[in-house]
């Protein structure tokens, strides 16, 4: 369902979606980097795969799932971004 807005509304929350979506970027950035960089010295292994493999980038996947989930349910909203004044009737 589409929600009425204004053009301030709406610039506010392309801003909000955006930063939101730079935040949860950052998290999964961090969150391969970290691991891969963090776990290279072990030699531990799972499945005949590095530990810091299977951590940084199936983990980061399932991170980003969950943060997209996240975001869907209670950051984006859905509107029109066509401007109700200019209207599209030519």
């Amino acid at each position: 369902m589409k929600v009425q807005v204004t053009r301030e509304q709406k610039d506010r929350q392309i801003r909000r979606e955006a930063r939101a979506t730079l935040i949860l970027f950052a998290i999964c950035f961090v969150w391969n980097v970290g691991f891969a960089y963090g776990l290279t010295g072990t030699d531990a292994r799972l499945f005949g795969l590095p530990l810091w493999w299977l951590i940084s980038t199936p983990g980061m996947f399932v991170i980003a799932v969950i943060g997209v989930v996240y975001l869907l349910r209670h950051v984006f909203t859905d509107f029109d971004l066509e401007d109700e004044e200019g209207g599209s009737d030519e």
